[in-house]
C-alpha cells in the first residue's frame, strides 16, 4: 500500500455503537424479490424438524453450520459431556438444502435474495440488523436482516469481490477484489472511502479485533497493516496455498493471533505482532477449507470455565473443534480434538454461533 494521505485507512474509534449504519433506510427504492409466503411450499420447512429436537439438541451449547459442493447446508449440534474429567464435545447433525435464508432460532427456511447480485455471493458478513453481501459482479449489497429490505448497492471495485470484514465501530468496512485492489467503504453513508492497490489478488481481508489492525491474506502470504499508517507490520510467507483465515484474542494473556488454514492440512497459529509460529495442528487429512473461532462455556458441575474453541472444517467433509488455548500452550503437539464430525461430503466452508434454546412440541403440538 502507499503511503500517500489520500490513500491512507482513516484512524477510527473502536467504540461499538447500536447502530453505526444509520443513513435514511426510507431512500431505499429496492427490496428483496423473494419473501416468506405463507402459502408457499417452502414456508413449513425447518433446519431441523420438529421429531429430531430431542433433550440434547434443545440443549445444545453451539452450532457449527457447514456449506458444501453437493449444495447441501448441515447444521452440527454441538454440546458438552464429561468424559473421565475430560471436556469433551458430542455431536448430531441434519441438513438441509443450501442457497437460501434460514432463521436459525425458529429453524426455519426464510426464502432467498435473489436479484439483486449477479454471480456467485463470495463473502456474507452481518453487523447488527445490516448484512453484507459480496460478489462475483463486483458489487456489495447492504440489507436489513428485519425484512430482508436491500438497503444500498456499493460499487467500485473492477473484479469479483473475494472477502469483506466490517470494522467492529460498525462504521466502515474492507474489501479485497480480484481487481488487485482493497478498498475501504464508509458504512454512515455507503460509499467508497478509499482504494489501494496491493499488487495481487486479496483472498480474505480481516480486522482485528481491536479494530486497529487489519490482515490481507494472499495465495501464499499474509500481510498485517497499521491501521494508523496503512502501511505493512508484519509479513508471513508460506511455502503451501493459504485457503481462510481468523484473529484470535487471548483476552487472559492480551495477545492476538492470526489463525491460517491451508492447502497441506495444516492448521498454523501465528502472532499477530511478530509473526512468529506459535502452534501448528496437523490432524485433517484434507485441505482446511474454513475456521472459525467460537467460546462457549460447558453448562457441566466440574467445568465452568468459558473455553475458546476452534471449529476447523477439510475438505473431505471432517469437522474439527479444538481448545484454542491449549493448542498455544502445547504448540499443537499431540493435541486431541474436543469433538469432531463426518459429513461425509465436500465441506467449502463454515459458520458457528451460540446455541439456541428451543422448546420441545408439547402433546397439542404434536396432535394439530
Amino acid at each position: 500500500m502507499g503511503s500517500k494521505k489520500r490513500s491512507r485507512v482513516p484512524n477510527v474509534p473502536v467504540e461499538q455503537p447500536k447502530n453505526s449504519i444509520d443513513w435514511d433506510e426510507q431512500t431505499s427504492k429496492k427490496k428483496a424479490k423473494k419473501e416468506v409466503d405463507s402459502d408457499d411450499e417452502s414456508a413449513g420447512k425447518t433446519i431441523l424438524p420438529v421429531e429430531v429436537l430431542t433433550e440434547q439438541i434443545t440443549n445444545e451449547d453451539f452450532r457449527i453450520v457447514a456449506g458444501s459442493y453437493e449444495r447441501i447446508l448441515y447444521g452440527i449440534n454441538a454440546f458438552w459431556e464429561a468424559d473421565d474429567d475430560e471436556k469433551v464435545l458430542q455431536q448430531t447433525a441434519v441438513n438441509a438444502s443450501s442457497s437460501k435464508l434460514y432463521d436459525l432460532k425458529k429453524r426455519k427456511e426464510l426464502g432467498a435474495l435473489a436479484g439483486q447480485q449477479q454471480g456467485d455471493i463470495n463473502a456474507i458478513e452481518f453487523y447488527g440488523k445490516y448484512m453484507l453481501s459480496a460478489s462475483d459482479d463486483a458489487t456489495i449489497c447492504i440489507w436489513r436482516s428485519k425484512d430482508w429490505e436491500l438497503l444500498k448497492t456499493m460499487k467500485g471495485h473492477q473484479g469479483r469481490i473475494n472477502s469483506l470484514s466490517i470494522h467492529p465501530s460498525g462504521k466502515i468496512a474492507l474489501s479485497v477484489s480480484a481487481d488487485k485492489t482493497v478498498r475501504l467503504w464508509n458504512l454512515m453513508t455507503a460509499h467508497k472511502a478509499s482504494v489501494h492497490k496491493i499488487g495481487k489478488e486479496g483472498l480474505v481481508v480481516r480486522w482485528n479485533p481491536d479494530g486497529t489492525q487489519y490482515a490481507i491474506l494472499f495465495e501464499r502470504q499474509v500481510i498485517i497493516y497499521n491501521v494508523a499508517d496503512a502501511e505493512p507490520s508484519v509479513t508471513i510467507d508460506s511455502r503451501t496455498k493459504l485457503l481462510c483465515m481468523q484473529y484470535y484474542k487471548d483476552k487472559a494473556a492480551d495477545k492476538e493471533y492470526l489463525i491460517v488454514g491451508s492447502e497441506d492440512r495444516c492448521i498454523r497459529i501465528w502472532d499477530a505482532q511478530t509473526g512468529d509460529k506459535v502452534a501448528e495442528i496437523s490432524q485433517h487429512k484434507m485441505r482446511i477449507k474454513g475456521i472459525e473461532i467460537i467460546t462457549s462455556t460447558p453448562r457441566l458441575d466440574s467445568f465452568k470455565k468459558p473455553i475458546d474453541v476452534l471449529v476447523s472444517v477439510s475438505s473431505d467433509g471432517v469437522m474439527k473443534c479444538w481448545d484454542l488455548q491449549r493448542a498455544i500452550e502445547t504448540k499443537g503437539e499431540d493435541i486431541k480434538a474436543l469433538g469432531e464430525y463426518d459429513a461425509k461430503c465436500r465441506v467449502t466452508c463454515c459458520a458457528v454461533t451460540l446455541g439456541y434454546k428451543v422448546s420441545k412440541p408439547s402433546e397439542d403440538d404434536a396432535t394439530a
